[in-house]
């Protein structure tokens, strides 16, 4: 679990933060967090899946063929076109304390300080400076957030969440384990009162997305020649997925 601090001006009283100089912090991260908000980028430069974890299934995009190297950074700079948002709002999260949701800090980040560093809040306990920006980020993205969880909610009550193909896992080297995608004949095969519970929670486009994205995995084996892990890089997958695609999506955000 991880170790936060509550924004507040009481909790935060003579405590200091450094914003990242880069992003080297996620050069360790294969799963990055996503929101239905960033799909129709996303989904055009990444491959996407759906992954279960202690707090139920969540959005991801994949950055990489192995655990705890990102293809996507090198010498702390993003190689794609697409920034997910949450690497622009960490060590900042959004908790849910009951009912509440609640604006945290990651004391784990090492970025916490207390004399040196920017303050979290000014004399008259207003949120200061990049925080700020921050928070404000981390707000207009919750509705986003929540309305992604739903959706997730909705195809895995639905029961068309299935894994990836062990073909295409197989011949791009993956070693990444638990990635899950919609079982398009399942979802095809829903009566109507569920298809359309699956239209009212918004989850179609995110179903979608998902399973178009897969065309990109390509780009994973072509980030592994530039920014090379542990694992092998197969030479067969760009004859398989041929040039680069662009892809669009409708997502009302």
């Amino acid at each position: 679990m991880p170790n936060l601090l509550a924004i507040s001006p009481k909790e935060c009283q003579g405590l200091t933060w450094h914003p990242p100089r880069d992003l080297s912090f996620a050069a360790h991260h294969h799963l990055i967090p996503l929101h239905a908000g960033e799909l129709a980028q996303a989904a055009s430069t990444m491959p996407l899946a759906l992954v279960k974890g202690e707090q139920g299934w969540r959005l991801v995009g994949v950055c990489s063929l192995e655990p705890g190297h990102n293809l996507f950074i090198k010498n702390g700079q993003w190689l794609g076109n697409y920034r997910p948002q949450w690497l622009a709002t960490w060590p900042f999260v959004v908790v849910q304390a009951g009912e509440k949701s609640v604006v945290a800090f990651d004391r784990d980040s090492g970025l916490l300080g207390a004399e040196e560093g920017e303050p979290f809040f000014d004399a008259e306990g207003q949120l200061t400076g990049r925080a700020s920006e921050v928070i404000a980020t981390l707000k207009a993205n919750h509705s986003k957030q929540q309305r992604t969880q739903a959706a997730l909610t909705a195809l895995y009550e639905a029961g068309v969440i299935a894994t990836w193909p062990e073909s295409l896992q197989s011949q791009l080297g993956m070693t990444i384990p638990g990635l899950h995608m919609i079982d398009e004949r399942a979802l095809a095969e829903l009566d109507d009162e569920a298809f359309l519970t699956l239209r009212k929670a918004q989850a179609l486009p995110l179903a979608y997305a998902v399973n178009l994205s897969l065309s990109q995995s390509h780009l994973l084996t072509r980030l592994a020649r530039v920014n090379p892990g542990r694992v092998p890089v197969g030479e067969s997958l760009d004859s398989i997925f041929g040039d680069d695609d662009e892809l669009s999506f409708d997502f009302d955000s």
